[in-house]
């Protein structure tokens, strides 16, 4: 068993390579607190395009949050409609817009600015149709507090690299990176996994000849294990030849486009 002091060697290790191969993630605010909440919640349970044009629409549509929380509910549900359940969606927004100025008196969330993470969550946590990984991306993206969100493909990632058990769930994993990783790296941990699990390390056939983790990753090793033309050695040089590839013919700028949480205009 490793100790937490290797654990957490092993976990910047696993940032750095994600880095070279994906390039650098530093933090950047994706939108105010509330603007953040709401993208989060629309994203529930569907793609990331119809959840982005969903968003949109609401907000081309009724520009302020004043303005959804007192239209028509099926104004606000054919507004989102592209995201799928909008009835549900759009009853749950206009209660949740609705408790925050009861009991706030405006329609924001910047106060969780100064509010310890831990705290910050707890009250996220307190509305219906807010679970724990929506509350995490509003924290992480919009606050740069160090939480780590977790959806289905990091998940993935995180039990084929042994961070977490093969039984662990989102939250619980969430909540093991954390205590692993440095508040620092939290973001560009999160950001690269997400891209890396969706490019690299699919749920089928994943690319394992590319991957610059799979001197960290016992799932990836025996995959190759029983492949006699390449040693292990050999499949790694070549994934590092791929990424320095990648890097010179993409370019930094256009691997930027690629950030899983793209900034809206707010």
């Amino acid at each position: 068993m490793r100790s937490l002091k290797d654990q957490r060697s092993r976990v910047g290790r696993i940032v750095r390579l994600l880095s070279r191969q994906h390039g650098p993630r530093a933090w950047r605010r994706h939108g105010r607190g509330l603007d953040v909440l709401v993208e989060a919640m629309l994203a529930q349970n569907t793609n990331l395009a119809n959840s982005v044009a969903g968003y949109r629409q609401l907000r081309r549509a009724l520009p302020t949050w004043t303005k959804v929380m007192t239209a028509p509910v099926a104004d606000v549900q054919r507004q989102i409609a592209v995201c799928g359940l909008a009835r549900m969606r759009a009853r749950r927004l206009q209660a949740l817009l609705a408790r925050i100025k009861r009991e706030r008196g405006a329609l924001n969330l910047e106060f969780l600015a100064t509010e310890p993470p831990d705290v910050a969550l707890a009250y996220l946590l307190r509305f219906h149709g807010i679970g724990p990984k929506t509350a995490a991306y509003t924290l992480l993206l919009s606050f740069g507090m160090p939480v780590f969100p977790v959806d289905n493909g990091i998940l993935r990632l995180a039990k084929r690299l042994r961070l977490v058990s093969q039984k662990a769930r989102d939250a619980e994993t969430g909540r093991a990176i954390e205590k692993l990783t440095r508040p620092g790296d939290v973001y560009a941990l999160h950001v690269l996994s997400f891209r890396h699990a969706k490019t690299i390390c699919r749920p089928r056939n994943p690319k394992c000849g590319e991957c610059l983790l799979l001197g960290e990753c016992p799932y990836g090793q025996r995959r190759v294990k029983h492949r006699p033309a390449e040693s292990r050695e050999q499949i790694i040089v070549r994934a590092r030849r791929v990424s320095l590839s990648k890097f010179a013919s993409d370019g930094l700028a256009k691997r930027a486009t690629e950030d899983p949480h793209p900034p809206r205009g707010r």
